[in-house]
Order: C-alpha cells, then structure tokens, then sequence
C-alpha cells in the first residue's frame, strides 16, 4: 500500500508506542492519588510537560493535556470568548479554518458574538491589509491556522501577531496542528495553540493546548479541578508520556524531514507536467508535506476511488469535512474554478514518504490518467 493520505492522520513511530504500553503497565497509578504510586505517576506526569516545555522552547507557558486538537481548538476558543464577554464580542476568523474551529465559532454566533470573516488572497493567505481594517476596540478573539490542511499554505502568523499588538485585549489563537514537526512552533505574541498527537506520529486521542495564561480561559469543563482547572477529569498519563516522546522526535527530525519532503514535492511537482490537464493548486511555497492537484472534469470522489484499487491511499479535502456535499471553501476563496475543485485530491507525505514511494504513484498515475483522459478538460 502507497498511503499518500498523512494530512489526515500518521502511522504512530514505535518509540511512541512502546512508551505508552510501558506506562499503562508500570505507571498506571492516577496522579491525582494521595499514595505514593500516585506521587510517583504525577512526577511523571510533569516530566513529561518538561519534556514539551524542552522540545518547544516554551518558557512560562502552561501546557494542558487534551484529547486532540479539537477540544483545544474549542477550550482555547469557547474559554477566551467567555472570558473577554464583558470587554467585546467581535471574533475574527476565516474560511481557512478546520471544522473544529468554525463550528465553533458558528456556536458562539448564535450566542451573541459577531462574526467576521477576514479575505483571502489568491495564494490562499490571510489579506493582511483586510485584516488590520477589521481590528477595532470591540475584538476580543482572532484565531488563525498556521499552516492549511487543505493547500498546505503557510499564513503570516507573525505578521498579524505584529499588528494585534495594538490591541491588546485580543485572544490570538493558532491551530498548529499540521505545522509541528514541518514548521517551527513559536509561541512569542500568541494566547493559545492546540496540537493533535496522530499528525505527527503520535497517537490518537492525544493532544495539547498550550496557553501563555492559564487564566486567560474560562473553563468549558467543569469537574475534579485536574490540567490547572481548565480540563478536568483523570489524567491519561500513558498518553501524555507517549506525546512528549512524539513531540520530540518530530522536532528533532524536523530539519531532515522538511529537506527530504521538499524533493518529494518537487519531484512530484515536475512530474506532473507531463500530464496535461492535471493542476497543481497548491502555491510552490506550501508546506511541503501537502500538494493538491486537480483533474478538471472528473470528481476527486472518483479519483480517490480509482487510486484505491490499486493500493494507492489519497483524499479529496480533509478527512474531517471529504463526506460533505459541497464545495471546499479553501479552494472557493482562492478562486479556483468550480470544476478544478470538484476535481482535486490531497497528497500528503511524512517521514515515512521516499523516492520510491514517488515512482510507486507516478506507476497508478499512469493508469488512473488513461482512464479518466477522456473527461479531463484540458
């Protein structure tokens, strides 16, 4: 099997895997226990948020254990909007953002926060002078992907980090979930950040929120007071252990994991080109990890179809959204043609992605092309 399909989730790396069976079998004590089994599982449990605090570079910052980026996304978001009601009810966001953002932000619509939407550019990047326009004293929260599940475009994070800093009231908040272990991870002039542990080798059901102030948030989950009050109920201290171990390796790896991916983008890339009709949508200067493409005149359903029979694993959007019935709205505020959108396929690569992988794909192209040639608008 080819799996070309990482965007949406990893195989787990066996360091990370063996760390969790070792600790649910040796250390499967609650921290919050008053014994000395406890004491013992809880000084784990804060090694190993020294360990993230290590790998990250953070400095005071508090680290929260979740169960993946979508409670982050929505204690970060729900927390900060209800904590800074009193001052502002304007949220700033974008069509950019994962479901697990925009769901919420369309909840917190309906509870009386006013919603705005900032443009997009044709690159598929924040419209930074739209932005600055939309900053007034009424702003109390902006959240921002960092680095886009669908195109795998990079936004200017610091850039509108700089032009917050007027405002300083406002809650940023960044979804990082596709950039850790591809892009650096720099918490300066940001509130909040949410990672999920299975994008980068990790397992599933693990995440983080980290927050510059653990007060910043009022808590959407009330209970036994655990993670500084802000996510009670037990501890997964298995999981917790295994994250830290699967946030160091994707650091440690990052340089040589970005180089490597980098030439299996381009090669991918300048392939392509032999293929007329085929499109390359995401820009050259995407996160290299991701590379969407469209086939004008055929249904990426159709394409994602005719891949798997020969073992080849590709998506159509992002798992979380691929079984809606309507049009990427990545894609839409790019102004990508109806037709292109209804015909693009993610490719998504980690370090387990080769050379030969690329040969592999290239072969079912092959085959899939000549297949479809005849639908293809070119």
């Amino acid at each position: 099997m080819l799996y070309f399909d990482n965007a949406a989730t990893t195989r787990v790396q066996p360091e990370v895997l063996n760390s969790f069976m070792k600790v649910n079998q040796t250390f499967f004590y609650n921290p919050n226990s008053p014994h000395v089994k406890g004491s013992e599982a809880q000084r784990l449990l804060e090694e190993a948020r020294a360990q993230i605090r290590q790998s990250l570079h953070l400095n005071e910052e508090t680290i929260i254990f979740t169960s993946g980026a979508t409670e982050s996304n929505n204690m970060a978001l729900k927390g900060a909007a209800y904590q800074k009601k009193p001052f502002g009810k304007t949220i700033i966001t974008s069509v950019l953002e994962h479901p697990s953002v925009l769901e919420v932000m369309r909840q917190l619509e309906t509870e009386g926060f006013k919603l705005k939407f900032v443009n997009v550019t044709d690159k598929g990047q924040i419209d930074l002078t739209h932005f600055e326009s939309l900053l007034n004293s009424d702003v109390i929260l902006v959240t921002c992907m960092q680095v886009n599940n669908i195109m795998g475009q990079i936004q200017p994070i610091r850039e509108m980090s700089q032009l917050l800093s007027a405002y300083p009231k406002v809650h940023f908040h960044v979804d990082a979930v596709q950039a850790l272990g591809k892009q650096p991870i720099v918490m300066q002039d940001i509130d909040s950040i949410a990672i999920s542990g299975h994008k980068f080798n990790g397992l599933k059901g693990q995440g983080l929120l980290i927050l510059k102030n653990a007060h910043a948030l009022t808590p959407i989950i009330q209970g036994g007071g655990q993670e500084f009050g802000l996510r009670s109920g037990t501890v997964n201290l298995p999981s917790d252990v295994a994250l830290a171990k699967a946030i160091r390796l994707a650091v440690s790896h990052q340089h040589v994991l970005i180089k490597g991916l980098k030439g299996v983008n381009m090669a991918i890339r300048n392939q392509l080109q032999q293929y007329p009709g085929i499109v390359v949508n995401s820009p050259e200067d995407a996160s290299p990890h991701i590379l969407n493409i469209s086939f004008p005149g055929v249904r990426g359903e159709v394409l994602v179809n005719a891949f798997s029979k020969h073992d080849v694993m590709v998506s159509t959007t992002s798992a979380c959204s691929s079984k809606h019935a309507k049009l990427n709205e990545v894609l839409s505020a790019m102004n990508i043609d109806s037709s292109n959108i209804l015909g693009s396929i993610r490719l998504s690569f980690d370090r387990h992605t080769s050379m030969d992988d690329v040969n592999r794909f290239f072969e079912v192209l092959d085959i899939v092309y000549k297949e479809v040639e005849e639908l293809l608008r070119k």
